[in-house]
């Protein structure tokens, strides 16, 4: 999406918290019909960049998902206020987005990709990971990739078509940490986390980097996994002196932890930074409905749970 890249996300965030702010002083001081008019501004506005957000390709930092979920709860929840006329401006303003990003003369066939991905003929009797290495040499953009990914999990339960050696076969083939991830959930979906552990140490390197962006980006990567074996290296990032990628491996630990790595969190709890002892505190009320066998296995909706839609692809 063309818009999103003018925004950063902390100005998103700045906006977006601003017109919930203004939104919810201007429901409490008055009903006159131009205020109402201007809440409903606001409301599409609210939503427009709750929309660009998602739509964004780097993920939002931990500090940023704090201080969106904490000011959401001091104003209250928008969502149960809305009445069907504002809801339904809001979900206008959306469907005239979308059809703007799908009229370009490039837009991917998505259904037919896909389709031909997932099928084998006389025609193309080529196995997936052929299809797959053949078209991301031609196009390897974001949006093909997504596309592979979600063909992958659309033929997670089918051994015939994907069979565990083609699954291989892709893992080690592809450079995207997304492909890689996807066929090794896939795996573990079938019984073997063989692929999850290659997974996890290939990403070691990067959660080692001096980079501070980059040991956030691995652990947005293993907070996909939704693995309980990823908790371990994420663990020793719980200790970062940069306090986004603490937060984040908190995050990410709370998407792959269960009951046993709670000790890993309690020195956390009484952090000087509030942010951290909050989110600790969370990841710690999380985990701890979670046996100590959970997430040892990946399930499908974890396979999924990460994917783009293939609708917003163009």
């Amino acid at each position: 999406m063309k818009t999103a890249a003018l925004f950063s996300i902390p100005t998103l965030f700045a906006a977006l918290a601003g017109a919930f702010i203004t939104y919810t002083t201007l429901q409490v001081t008055s009903d006159s019909q131009t205020h109402k008019q201007t809440i409903r501004d606001l409301e599409n506005k609210i939503v427009h960049l709750e929309f660009l957000l998602a739509q964004h390709k780097q993920p939002r930092s931990a500090a940023a998902d704090f201080a969106f979920a904490q000011n959401r709860e001091n104003t209250g929840n928008m969502q149960q206020q809305k009445s069907p006329e504002l809801m339904a401006g809001a979900k206008s303003e959306l469907t005239t987005t979308a059809t703007d990003n799908t009229s370009s003369d490039n837009q991917i066939n998505s259904d037919q990709l896909i389709k031909d991905l997932s099928t084998v003929s006389e025609r193309d009797p080529r196995p997936f990971s052929s299809k797959v290495r053949d078209l991301l040499q031609t196009n390897n953009s974001v949006e093909t990739v997504a596309l592979v990914s979600q063909s992958l999990a659309y033929l997670a339960g089918n051994t015939e078509l994907l069979p565990d050696h083609e699954l291989d076969t892709l893992y080690q083939q592809q450079q995207s940490d997304e492909l890689k991830r996807v066929a090794a959930q896939i795996m573990s979906a079938r019984g073997d986390n063989r692929l999850l552990e290659q997974h996890i140490t290939s990403l070691q390197p990067k959660l080692n980097s001096e980079s501070a962006q980059t040991r956030q980006q691995a652990l947005v990567e293993l907070a996909k996994t939704g693995y309980a074996n990823a908790a371990n290296a994420i663990a020793p990032l719980l200790d970062d002196e940069d306090s986004g990628v603490k937060l984040d491996a908190l995050l990410a630990l709370r998407a792959t932890g269960n009951q046993s790595h709670i000790y890993l969190v309690e020195k956390l709890r009484n952090h000087s930074d509030p942010s951290v002892s909050w989110l600790a505190e969370d990841v710690i009320n999380q985990l701890q409905n979670l046996s100590s066998i959970a997430r040892t296995k990946v399930s499908s909706n974890d396979i999924t749970a990460n994917l783009r839609p293939v609708a917003a692809i163009n």
